[in-house]
């Protein structure tokens, strides 16, 4: 059990290189052309929804929540697609050879490559241009979902989860399994109350890659064209017209949503495997 004497410890210590960081910005450059001072950027930071007045935005605010509910969209597809694909991998010798080579490949393929194709399949739809057609643009947030946005970070996510749940499943002891089966136990049973559970730090490991990674595709795939909001977007404006505080707000905000998200995934993880150390 963690005490609060050790907790505040390790917040002392994770604080020490971003607390560096920002002396060393705020004593060296106290604001210029490109890189902004200190004051401006936490001006805009501590006024989230206030609206910017020389950028074609909206508020840092309305950006981040655009953006993490475009991730989870991608991120929640790709764990109910991935995670059944990585099963039958690593269950299933015929699955394993027929889908492994595929997902090796496609693997190495980074995400963003695949911007371009998303927008040429997908266009600029999104699920308030299929319900709503053209007044889709009275539909704020379901406009924002595009479509070609949510296959990149989907692309992103998949497989990191798909691979990490296949080694999972692969190498599950077969004395459970067998033990299982003996006690009359399905396939359905064995799968359910063997197989996951065990494979469960492998998945959670694929989930905080796919996390890190789909958080990461998003702030690219934002400044597709077409796109009007999110933290990727307010990026690539700050930048075309010279607004960089803007953009370093945007990146602390990107980094403090992602760190967030990871501590939700490892929380998750540690509760799913609590078994683990009792096993021990």
């Amino acid at each position: 059990m963690i005490t609060p004497r050790t907790a505040i410890r390790k917040m002392l210590l994770g604080a020490m290189i971003p607390m560096g960081v920002i002396l060393l910005w705020y004593f060296t450059a106290p604001g210029s052309v490109v890189v902004p001072s200190v004051w401006s950027v936490v001006q805009i930071l501590i006024h989230p929804f206030r609206e910017p007045l020389c950028l074609d935005s909206t508020s840092l605010a309305d950006g981040a929540a655009v953006s993490v509910l475009r991730m989870l969209c991608g991120f929640l597809l790709a764990v109910i697609t991935g995670i059944p694909v990585g099963l039958l991998i690593g269950r299933s010798r015929t699955g394993r050879e027929i889908l492994a080579p595929v997902t090796a490949v496609a693997m190495a393929i980074s995400p963003i490559a695949w911007i371009p194709i998303t927008i040429i399949v997908f266009g600029l739809s999104s699920p308030a241009t299929a319900v709503y057609g053209q007044n889709a643009w009275q539909h704020g947030v379901l406009d924002q979902l595009r479509f070609a946005i949510i296959a990149v970070i989907w692309m992103g996510a998949f497989f990191p989860i798909v691979l990490n749940t296949a080694s999972g499943a692969q190498h599950v002891r077969q004395s459970h399994i067998e033990a299982a089966t003996v006690l009359g136990a399905g396939k359905f049973a064995v799968l359910t109350k063997i197989v996951l559970p065990s494979a469960s730090p492998a998945i959670f490991t694929g989930l905080r890659l796919a996390g890190g990674i789909a958080w990461r595709v998003i702030i690219a795939a934002e400044i597709f064209p077409g796109t009007r909001g999110g933290l990727g977007y307010m990026i690539a404006v700050a930048h075309e017209t010279a607004s960089y505080e803007y953009a370093f707000a945007s990146i602390i905000v990107i980094g403090l949503i992602g760190l967030c998200f990871d501590a939700v995934l490892r929380l998750a993880s540690l509760r799913s495997t609590r078994w683990m150390v009792q096993e021990r």
